[in-house]
């Protein structure tokens, strides 16, 4: 039905990430960096250096005293909203496509992958446990599955994931899994792989669906975000885009606390996604 071999082929045809951003991926991920490793790569990018004082600078992070220098855009942001920023930059314009396949319309994957990185972000005030800082990266990428996999859906396939839905009561992921033998974040954490990003990024696209299987944190804050991406965005959220137990326990994240995350990142949704009109 769908050949293997040219879905892993096709996910390490995507258009490759600029260097700054993949150099960036690795410094966020590391135990390590320094502010001055990470402002030396944003330097070297006209591009996201100018991105990065403009953000800096907006009412969105409360910038009260104007902002000139790479090196306190990156203070007052942090590396993990540095890197984000940069991914989505480098990100929105194929995200931003339509995916019929999966009921999607111009836009939609866009605001859901930009839900779920603010949702990560936020999370750290949110979470007693650790939010690692490539999360909010992972939780932006967490569908680019999607991007390879909606190529080979055509009509009785998709008439066969439907089904498998609808008669045999399993979830999305689940039923690509059973149809199709892998389901889109394993084909995202391959493009990823591919990329040169970090395996924290590539492990926190894999199992955003299953996290107790990736057996990190980040697996746990990605399918976090997903999940209040969901919440946020979709007017009827599926019942398995909850909170539950074990992502509770993990991450240290009470039912009150997730209506909370919600509706932080709700309201921030809307700013975030006017600065790339």
């Amino acid at each position: 039905m769908v050949d293997l071999d040219v879905l892993i082929r096709q996910s390490h045809s995507l258009q490759a990430l600029p260097a700054s951003v993949t150099r960036l991926a690795s410094l966020v991920a590391s135990d390590d960096w320094r502010v001055d490793e990470i402002e030396e790569v944003v330097s070297l990018d006209q591009g996201l250096t100018a991105d990065l004082l403009r953000v800096a600078n907006s009412a969105a992070f409360g910038a009260t005293r104007g902002i000139t220098s790479v090196r306190d855009a990156v203070i007052r942001l942090g590396a993990g909203s540095v890197l984000s920023l940069a991914m989505a930059a480098s990100m929105h314009d194929r995200l931003d496509r339509p995916i019929p396949q999966y009921g999607l319309s111009e836009g939609e994957m866009w605001r859901h992958s930009v839900a779920a990185a603010l949702a990560a972000e936020e999370a750290t005030r949110f979470c007693t446990s650790s939010i690692p800082a490539e999360s909010f990266t992972a939780a932006l990428l967490h569908d680019v599955g999607k991007l390879i996999l909606c190529r080979h859906l055509d009509p009785s396939t998709l008439a066969l994931l439907q089904s498998a839905r609808r008669d045999d009561g399993l979830s999305a992921t689940c039923a690509e899994l059973a149809i199709l033998d892998l389901h889109h974040g394993e084909l995202g954490a391959l493009a990823a792989q591919h990329w040169g990003l970090p395996e924290s990024i590539v492990k926190g696209i894999q199992y955003h669906h299953d996290p107790a299987a990736g057996g990190a944190s980040v697996c746990d804050a990605v399918c976090l975000a997903n999940r209040v991406a969901h919440q946020v965005l979709d007017e009827s959220p599926d019942p398995e885009y909850q909170l539950d137990d074990s992502l509770s326990e993990h991450l240290g994240l009470d039912a009150a606390d997730f209506e909370s995350l919600c509706e932080v990142t709700g309201e921030r949704v809307g700013d975030v996604l006017a600065q790339y009109r």
